[in-house]
């Protein structure tokens, strides 16, 4: 008898321990330490910045620092929202919570993403202070705008302008010129080839999320004169902050975050540069609709020039252009 009640106390134990230790060792899945390693984005305000991750379900982590970059984990409140693509009425909105024994990460679930581009707004009160901002991130959520913009950054385009003057930005296998003439804010978007001639569009698709200090606008773009083009209109004539490209062929889609480098930190409100895609422009740029072939370093430094292409260029080596 005394060896079963023995044997009966050990079991109920052993349940017991079963049953509590997994809630007393579970840890964060993301903490301040790790935020950054999650494929986050960081937007620098005024007094800190915010780390935030939207993930494809539609879980939201974001983690505020101050100025010194020095996570903040009291009186931080806020919320983040979602415009739902295709429903109509208010943005869905969810509060941001503290996650425990995170170091100050904040968790909040929206539903998930199921657009090819989703704008996502966030307020937040920090210490009183308020720190507002907007991504708008594809499907894959800011995971794919970081591995879009590792994919590109062997691209050297910085500080080249296009063939009208405007902003090159490589997305997909594409390189495209963005650029808007500043009197009457009509804005059109060339696809590029090699040599950075403006070449027929094809089947292209493209839209454009623009921020500006006026707020966020989507632009769906349209096809021009015999296609050689895409054509829009801003709402506002001033250069943006903020944009994100989605261009779509054959069944893909590519979505980048203009001028972005992977671990960089974007800068918002009012000290953020502005993207100059606002020119004085005649359109006197022709779109070469004959097919025409170009060369390209193979970029092993042993002199070779080699991979001979035309328009409809497959991409190979993508990544790895380097242009002029």
């Amino acid at each position: 008898m005394q060896r079963c009640l023995r044997s009966m106390v050990i079991a109920l134990g052993v349940a017991s321990a079963a049953l509590v230790s997994p809630a007393c060792s579970k840890s964060p899945q993301i903490t301040a330490e790790s935020i950054e390693d999650n494929w986050a984005l960081t937007e620098q305000h005024e007094p800190g910045s915010v780390v935030m991750t939207v993930a494809p379900d539609g879980q939201v982590t974001a983690l505020v620092k101050d100025r010194d970059g020095k996570p903040i984990a009291a009186d931080v409140s806020g919320s983040v929202s979602v415009k739902v693509p295709g429903k109509g009425g208010a943005p869905m909105s969810a509060a941001l919570v503290p996650e425990p024994k995170a170091g100050g990460v904040l968790l909040a679930k929206l539903p998930p993403l199921e657009d090819d581009l989703t704008e996502v707004s966030y307020e937040l009160k920090v210490k009183g202070e308020p720190f507002n901002g907007v991504l708008h991130v594809p499907r894959g959520g800011t995971r794919e705008l970081q591995e879009s913009a590792r994919e590109h950054q062997t691209t050297q385009l910085d500080g080249t302008k296009g063939p009208n003057g405007g902003v090159l930005q490589p997305v997909g296998d594409d390189v495209v010129e963005i650029v808007a003439d500043k009197e009457s804010g009509d804005l059109r978007v060339y696809v590029l080839d090699l040599n950075l001639k403006p070449v027929p569009i094809g089947e292209r698709e493209i839209k454009l999320a623009i921020q500006t200090p006026s707020g966020p606008d989507v632009i769906v773009l349209a096809p021009g004169p015999d296609r050689l083009y895409f054509t829009g209109k801003l709402n506002v004539k001033v250069n943006p902050t903020k944009i994100t490209v989605v261009l779509k062929q054959g069944g893909h889609t590519h979505v980048v975050l203009c001028g972005y480098r992977p671990g960089a930190v974007i800068v918002v409100g009012p000290s953020a540069p502005v993207i100059g895609i606002l020119v004085a422009t005649t359109w006197a740029v022709k779109v070469d609709v004959k097919p025409t072939v170009v060369v390209h370093d193979d970029d092993d430094d042993d002199g070779r020039v080699i991979v001979i292409h035309k328009h409809k260029h497959k991409g190979k080596g993508k990544g790895k252009w380097h242009w002029k």
